[in-house]
């Protein structure tokens, strides 16, 4: 028995539903780009924030805020144990987080700044933010953020409860 193929018209295309298509879970494409654009930034933490504010329309910071926020707060991505995936590499970590930060009250204040603007534009990040601050003050994480000044700079960075 011979099996012939059956005639197929020209020009037709074959679409896939919006619901097959599945986007894939990059994390570090997403920290490389957030990275890059922060180092290019320069030292103004008003261009850190506009960068924000411009980048979250093309990055899925809905998808990606856990690794947003380890960026922002210990300049790179952090592994379960807390400590930082990239801490070798250093064109995978920034500058302009909050453990490179000076110590001093204003310094600090405008990184809440930073914070609190972003919040603001993106309101879904208010929840990834609380989380990520929880995770900071967990005894066991704290204890590998002591060297950063971190216990110095948390009451500046929080809100008050």
């Amino acid at each position: 028995m011979n099996k012939h193929q059956k005639p197929v018209l020209t020009g037709q295309r074959f679409k896939t539903r919006k619901r097959d298509e599945k986007e894939k879970f990059e994390p570090t494409v997403f920290r490389d780009t957030l990275v890059q654009g922060l180092n290019e930034a320069g030292d103004d933490l008003e261009a850190v924030a506009k960068f924000l504010d411009s980048t979250g329309s093309r990055l899925d910071y809905r998808r990606y805020a856990d690794t947003l926020f380890d960026i922002l707060v210990a300049g790179s991505m952090l592994a379960p144990g807390g400590t930082r995936i990239d801490d070798g590499d250093k064109t995978k970590m920034t500058n302009h987080c909050v453990f490179s930060a000076n110590e001093d009250h204003e310094t600090i204040r405008s990184y809440a700044q930073v914070f609190n603007k972003l919040i603001r534009r993106y309101k879904y990040l208010e929840k990834a933010f609380e989380d990520e601050m929880k995770k900071a003050l967990r005894p066991h994480l704290l204890s590998n953020f002591l060297n950063h000044g971190w216990q110095k700079k948390m009451p500046t960075l929080l809100p008050p409860l």
